[in-house]
């Protein structure tokens, strides 16, 4: 029986030095170069996956991140609706309060109270409407509630300026000696104030907020003060020792203006006070407060 020879077949590999060294050659058998190609491409083919793999990868990373950044900036929209729809309620409650005070019916946009419009149970959707049309009438509605409140701080402070300008304040803590007097048969003023005995030196106080129109001596009522404290109330402060105050101060409900003397036509230290309305002589009692209930 004849067999037949097998032979292996091998890859020669020339290798040439660069120097004067022979040549060599190196002899690789086929089969193993077999296993090197297979090998290649085995790695190549993974290579190429992984590739495609990452680039996937990268491509959903940022479109991942541009919905995170979407979301993010749809949170923010959001959030600004909320808060400009709460400016915008502050700014509606408060001029539905000025108009109300004022006696002046709701402001509506477009048949509607922007009040009703901002209770609806979804507020974001609804509201973006009422804040478009808002939008054109908020200089009107500015200018209004700007007008309403100067208007009513000026009435406040109106109040309290006319409040303060009302004698009400007893100008020195003593007896009362002489009471305001008119004539019965005639009507004419006997006695124009009230006197009020106290220790010489007694700081007198002013009874309201004004304006010193005289200081100075007179031959009645010796050092003399009068104040004009505006509408219509005039203020006098006889017999004292020393004034304070001088013509043209300004003086506060309280402030010390003189000291309680007996100068001119005066038989003991005392104050003699007037009031005055409009040019007409009023009985202080009915005035200040320290009379109440006496």
């Amino acid at each position: 029986m004849t067999h037949k020879r097998k032979y292996r077949k091998f890859i020669q590999v020339l290798i040439v030095p660069d120097d004067n060294d022979e040549p060599k050659a190196l002899s690789i058998p086929a089969t193993r170069v077999r296993f090197f190609k297979i090998l290649a491409v085995f790695l190549a083919v993974h290579i190429l996956l992984g590739f495609v793999g990452y680039s996937q990868f990268i491509r959903v990373y940022k479109k991942n991140r541009a919905l995170i950044d979407i979301n993010k900036q749809l949170e923010t929209n959001n959030k600004r609706i909320y808060d400009l729809a709460s400016m915008f309620q502050q700014l509606v409650e408060s001029q539905a309060k000025v108009r109300t005070a004022l006696g002046l019916g709701q402001l509506t946009v477009e048949g509607t109270t922007v009040e009703q419009s901002l209770s609806t149970p979804n507020i974001v959707p609804e509201i973006l409407p009422a804040l478009e049309a808002a939008r054109t009438n908020y200089q009107l509605v500015e200018t209004d509630v700007k007008e309403k409140l100067g208007f009513l701080q000026r009435a406040k402070s109106g109040i309290h300026d006319f409040e303060r300008s009302i004698p009400t304040l007893l100008p020195v803590e003593g007896i009362l000696t002489t009471d305001y007097q008119i004539s019965r048969l005639d009507g004419r003023t006997e006695h124009r104030g009230i006197d009020i005995a106290a220790q010489r030196g007694t700081y007198i106080k002013a009874a309201a907020d004004g304006t010193v129109i005289f200081s100075g001596w007179t031959p009645d009522l010796g050092n003399l003060i009068i104040i004009n404290h505006g509408y219509g109330f005039v203020t006098y402060y006889g017999h004292n020792e020393r004034n304070i105050a001088r013509r043209n101060d300004i003086v506060r409900k309280g402030d010390n203006i003189a000291l309680l003397g007996n100068t001119g036509h005066s038989s003991a230290p005392h104050l003699h006070f007037e009031i005055w309305k409009n040019g007409q002589p009023l009985d202080p009692k009915e005035y200040i407060l320290a009379f109440d209930g006496l």
